[in-house]
């Protein structure tokens, strides 16, 4: 069988190895994502179903927290999967005959590293497309339902608190729509207080804002720390009311709403509109750069650690241990050079020092491995 030819048997192998880490890779994803989606989406549920929103609501704004989700577990994915399809390798005994056959450690790592490679890719078309765009959506989408929460507010004779520090008042709503009696409280800013007070105004909604049109009103703003308080009268004044539930598309921009090529050259638009600072920008870029790294490095990790374990129907419990160490060992090491680098920015290469390690890790155990099947080899070779 195997002298038919070489080059057919290797595309084979291949595709064997390929197929084998398919099954179990989908697995452990479904599995993480599950996991992590309903953590978050318990919370998002009791906000959304609190806040009057339908259930349909509630399914669209977790989907567009898909991306973010699926590009955190995909490494971990990776890796648990190489792990379950090499220690079945070594328990049902393939791997002797595979090592039998003369494939090198270096050869079976070839299928794992085109597994590797693909899933890298499912990680970068994550981080730096979908996981940037559907931030920006969700912002959107949040900005229509604080419209929507904006118009439910409009009740009259109650206090409301759309928001924490604002209170929200309205004495009567006439039929024709008119409000009566405004009062609004803002201690949002800081060591600031805000109070706008009306006769009456009317509530004018379109597709992009909601604003509340006040009337014949007074603008009081105290300042705290000088103890001054400001008094301004005014006819006419537009408020824009989807702003008091904090996520309007004037509320400040996430960090993870910019693109990956903007983060790593922050505007000065940017940092204002954001409130963040050019490190965090910088770092968040790199970390975005390095996830896909993660998942081409962690299968490879516990696939030529495994290979270091002798061959056996009880498996590589030793080899599957030391291959989940490692990994973690490079996580932990990841979170102090992260301080580092938000001391100074230049030193941003030390981010990927963990990656460099772990495929330097990867080279030494396929090395170590081929020469120990080398010197296992030797004594059969001679006596043949």
């Amino acid at each position: 069988m195997f002298e038919a030819d070489p080059g057919i048997i290797l595309t084979k192998l291949d595709r064997y190895i390929l197929s084998q880490l398919t099954g179990p890779f989908a697995i452990f994803a479904l599995i993480l994502i599950g996991i992590y989606w309903v953590g978050r989406a318990i919370g998002l549920f009791d906000q959304l179903i609190g806040d009057g929103q339908s259930v349909g609501v509630f399914l669209e704004i977790t989907l567009l927290f898909l991306p973010q989700v699926v590009a955190i577990v995909l490494p971990v994915a990776a890796f648990a999967a190489a792990i379950y399809v090499s220690n079945r390798l070594h328990s049902d005994s393939e791997m002797v005959v595979l090592q039998s056959s003369g494939v090198s450690p270096m050869r079976l790592a070839r299928p794992f590293a085109i597994f590797a490679f693909l899933v890298a890719l499912m990680a970068t078309i994550l981080s730096h497309y979908l996981q940037p765009l559907s931030q920006q959506k969700l912002l959107d989408r949040q900005a229509e339902l604080a419209q929507d929460m904006a118009t439910r507010m409009i009740v009259g004779g109650k206090f409301l608190h759309p928001s924490e520090n604002v209170t929200f008042f309205v004495g009567a709503v006439k039929d024709d729509g008119t409000l009566l009696d405004i009062f609004l409280h803002d201690q949002r800013a800081a060591k600031r207080d805000v109070t706008y007070t009306a006769n009456k105004a009317v509530f004018l909604r379109n597709e992009s804002a909601a604003r509340l049109v006040m009337f014949d009103g007074l603008i009081q703003t105290f300042d705290q720390e000088n103890q001054l308080l400001t008094k301004i009268q005014f006819d006419e004044f537009v408020f824009d009311i989807g702003t008091l539930t904090g996520k309007g598309k004037d509320a400040v921009r996430s960090i993870t709403e910019y693109s990956t090529l903007e983060a790593l050259r922050p505007s000065k638009d940017m940092l204002e509109n954001s409130g963040i600072s050019e490190v965090e920008f910088v770092l968040t870029a790199h970390k975005r750069i390095e996830q896909p790294i993660q998942s081409f490095v962690y299968p490879l990790i516990g696939m030529s650690v495994l290979l270091l374990g002798s061959f056996s129907r009880f498996g590589v419990t030793r080899q599957i241990f030391a291959a989940i160490g490692i990994v973690l060992a490079l996580s932990v090491i990841a979170v102090p050079l992260r301080d580092i680098i938000k001391s100074d920015i230049s030193l941003w290469p030390l981010i990927y020092l963990p990656d460099v390690l772990g495929l330097a890790l990867v080279w030494l155990f396929l090395h170590l491995s081929s020469r120990t099947r080398g010197r296992r080899a030797t004594p059969r070779q001679v006596a043949a």
